[in-house]
């Protein structure tokens, strides 16, 4: 095993250890495990929703988590069902503020796009993260949401499926046409300079 795959080994056995850890009560746990995952739950948030609303909703996820922790039956999807629970959260609040209709209707006519496997797009150079953070925020929300859980979250195909309720086949044709909506906004971005 390569020292990357021992890292990550090591690290999935230490958040499974830390979930099991707060299912009986210890709140170091929860406090390590908050530590560990509220950035990247807020920054998760921050694809859905304006920064503030996200900080309000990521303080309103931890409250779940740390009252519904106990009753997570599978402590190895606990990735998953807080980046679900997160999600869940997200469109709540934008169904409470009628701004749903705008997201669910960009959703269901995704749905509908057949399947795209080619993994060959890259995304820019690291010395094009303006441009990146830029384009991000041109994305639809089901775009940013596959980009966001994939490449900064590390998360596979069907683990993203899980959380968004749709076929893996949406979602590599998401992650696709995110790739590539990102990739057209940067070079557009990159000839006007």
């Amino acid at each position: 095993m390569g020292s990357k795959e021992s890292g990550l080994h090591t690290t999935k056995l230490r958040q499974h250890l830390l979930v099991l850890r707060c299912q009986v009560g210890e709140a170091s746990a929860f406090k390590e495990l908050h530590g560990m995952f509220s950035d990247r739950t807020l920054r998760f948030l921050k694809s859905f929703v304006s920064t503030p609303v996200a900080e309000d909703l990521n303080q309103e996820l931890w409250l779940t988590v740390y009252k519904r922790i106990a009753s997570l039956a599978n402590v190895n999807g606990f990735k998953t069902w807080l980046f679900q629970s997160a999600r869940n959260k997200a469109l709540d609040h934008l169904r409470s503020t009628n701004r749903f209709d705008t997201f669910y209707d960009a959703f269901k006519s995704e749905t509908t796009e057949t399947a795209v496997t080619d993994e060959s797009i890259e995304l820019p150079e690291p010395e094009m993260s303006r441009h990146l953070k830029e384009g991000l925020e041109f994305l639809s929300n089901t775009h940013k949401e596959v980009l966001v859980l994939h490449f900064l979250e590390g998360m596979d195909y069907e683990e993203i499926a899980l959380i968004s309720g749709c076929s893996i086949g949406t979602v590599k044709s998401r992650a696709h046409n995110a790739k590539l909506k990102l990739k057209n906004f940067i070079n557009t971005k990159r000839s006007k300079q």
